[in-house]
């Protein structure tokens, strides 16, 4: 629970940058295979992850390179869930990364809860300080149309800044690559935690709900 504001200016990444960050995602154990996807606002342009390529050895030169629009400048084709990454991008101006990850805890878990509002319970002061309350979508084809809506009116409307989606995984948003990683960590230990107890165990008190709450910025 170490968020920190933003730089200023939100510096462009490189492609190095934007590589060995998702290098990482794939090392934290977030995707498997050529599965998940990246955006981050590069000025102007727009780096996603290309379709068929995994993350965890993705090159500077397969960056797939958009305009905010989704015309490609450069690199291969970009991820299936580009829609998606550009409808979150147009409609939170605050938001520079989003992640689309699957890792097993957090599949697992959407898969034992209810579609709603509020999802995972509030186990951890992390994943309170992050997300809570977390909505779960219902299975919604991954690239489809309704996935782009329902992810980018939750995010985009309700300033979410995380959405569980039942059987296939998380999307999170962030002011930089590292906020959207922050929360999409702390998802994965509560799910696991949630799977660990068997979603026995103790949840933290309403106040103490609002307590953590409280110790976010006011942005």
């Amino acid at each position: 629970m170490n968020a920190k504001p933003p730089p200023s200016g939100h510096p462009i990444p490189s492609h190095e940058d934007f590589c060995a960050f998702c290098r990482l995602i794939y090392q934290r154990h977030l995707v498997t295979g050529v599965g998940g996807n990246v955006s981050v606002r590069a000025g102007r342009e727009i780096y996603l992850t290309p379709t068929g390529y995994s993350l965890r050895d993705l090159q500077p030169d397969q960056v797939s390179v958009l305009t905010p629009e989704g015309a490609l400048r450069e690199g291969p084709p970009a991820t299936k869930d580009a829609p998606l990454h550009l409808a979150i991008l147009r409609t939170r101006n605050d938001v520079h990364a989003v992640l689309h990850v699957h890792g097993a805890h957090i599949v697992a878990a959407s898969m034992l809860l209810e579609p709603g509002p509020d999802s995972l319970p509030p186990l951890t002061p992390g994943f309170v300080y992050y997300a809570h309350p977390l909505p779960l979508l219902p299975f919604l084809v991954p690239g489809g149309q309704g996935l782009v809506r329902a992810v980018s009116e939750h995010i985009g409307k309700d300033r979410r800044s995380a959405v569980l989606l039942q059987n296939h995984g998380l999307v999170t948003v962030g002011r930089t690559m590292e906020e959207a990683l922050d929360t999409a960590e702390e998802i994965e230990e509560a799910a696991r935690i949630f799977l660990l107890t068997g979603g026995k165990g103790t949840r933290l008190a309403p106040e103490a709900v609002k307590a953590v709450k409280g110790l976010r910025p006011v942005s």
